[in-house]
């Protein structure tokens, strides 16, 4: 199965809707019910299976729990990535990003998945002028 995708950043709905469409367009027939297993990845699979139906919550749990059995899997780090992400969690994404481009520096798309990811939380940091008065 593919990573999970970043959505573009226009408003939150979009956020959680684009990221569940990319998910569903790339989901293979295996997952196209709540798949069991404890293994590394059962759990990938069903955290894609709760991120396509907005439970991002479960979905973090689902990652972590997976890369706890395949910790330098770079796969489930962008899964992870995007859960962090989704839940507003932006250090633990950008963490979450930065091993995952570790051990895979050339794959598209954890690539474009942090890109985003970098100019949405580069531009949250800026402070805002629109508060401050003009001279």
């Amino acid at each position: 199965m593919p990573p999970l995708a970043v959505p573009k950043r226009p408003n939150a709905a979009i956020l959680v809707l684009s990221a569940l469409l990319v998910v569903v367009a790339t989901a293979s027939p295996s997952c196209s019910s709540a798949p069991k297993g404890s293994d590394a990845k059962g759990q990938k699979a069903y955290g894609a299976y709760m991120a396509r139906r907005g439970y991002w919550r479960e979905a973090l749990f689902r990652f972590r729990s997976a890369a706890e059995l395949r910790p330098n899997d770079p796969e489930i780090l962008n899964n992870l990535a995007v859960a962090h992400e989704s839940l507003g969690e932006t250090a633990e994404a950008l963490a979450a990003y930065k091993k995952a481009l570790e051990l895979a520096p050339q794959d598209a798309q954890i690539r474009r998945n942090y890109a985003r990811f970098a100019e949405y939380y580069t531009a949250a940091q800026r402070p805002t002028t629109a508060g401050a008065a003009s001279p």
